[in-house]
């Protein structure tokens, strides 16, 4: 049979187009090949490869869930290995027979920005408030700054102190809760020569930001006691305004009770 010149042409053309197909799908895997940031599948990893590297969080708490979300009610038992710190306005729970008194560390010099420095005499010893808490090997802190932490709110430093105080707390046991608790509402009365309750809440939202960095958990005390205005109803307060009624620090302590990470 006679081959034409055409045929040939024909299957020249064929054979050249194959051969451009094979090199230029060779060239497409060898740069896919040669690219450093090429992704690595499970079928290409050998299957007797069992190495797995894993980065703990730092500190005991390593799924603290922010604000605390409502739980099972504990027992008034939860009590006895918690340590309070803060001012009177926290005191309440003490005064009123809530919280066992030898439990309380109580300064109204208390703020984030002076944490570390202030001394306190417990047991007849004087002593800054990490050492004082780790006397009484408490297992559940709990820390409430008085209400004229909110003007500071703006300071870039403020939790500065309380960080290296919760360090110091974790290095001697890393199994230590700590909840940093919200500050409540005030008084309409009382705003303007105590915190405006709109610096209160700035405070608190730099409060929360500041227990999501350190790993640590945050009660939202403060809206359960807000009224409509955003304010401490008047009928909730004593006299001064700060502090809350006994009735009052009954609903705070059963929210502590409910709001924990047991």
């Amino acid at each position: 049979m006679m081959i034409t010149q055409r045929e040939r042409k024909k299957a020249k053309f064929r054979f050249s187009f194959i051969f451009l197909f094979v090199f230029a799908s060779f060239a497409v895997c060898f740069v896919f090949y040669m690219k450093e940031d090429f992704t690595v599948t499970s079928e290409m990893l050998d299957n007797t490869t069992d190495v797995v590297v894993y980065i703990e969080p730092v500190g005991g708490n390593n799924n603290a869930i922010n604000p605390v979300p409502r739980g099972e009610r504990q027992d008034e038992s939860y009590y006895k290995d918690a340590v309070f710190i803060g001012t009177r306005s926290l005191a309440g729970l003490a005064d009123y027979e809530y919280v066992p008194s030898g439990n309380m560390l109580i300064s109204d010099s208390i703020t984030p920005a002076n944490f570390n420095s202030v001394i306190l005499s417990v047991d007849g010893v004087e002593s800054g408030i990490a050492d004082a808490v780790i006397r009484k090997n408490a297992s559940k802190i709990y820390i409430m700054s008085g209400t004229g932490s909110a003007s500071e709110s703006s300071d870039p430093g403020l939790f500065d102190e309380m960080e290296s105080f919760i360090n110091a707390i974790m290095e001697n046991d890393p199994d230590t809760e700590i909840y940093l608790m919200s500050l409540l509402p005030v008084t309409a009365g009382i705003e303007s020569s105590v915190a405006f309750n709109s610096d209160i809440d700035t405070y608190n939202s730099e409060l929360l930001k500041f227990a999501n960095k350190m790993n640590v958990r945050y009660l939202d005390v403060n809206t359960g006691f807000k009224g409509n205005d955003g304010k401490l109803p008047d009928s909730a307060a004593e006299v001064n305004g700060r502090r809350l009624k006994k009735e009052k620090y009954g609903e705070l302590s059963e929210y502590i009770l409910t709001h924990t990470a047991e």
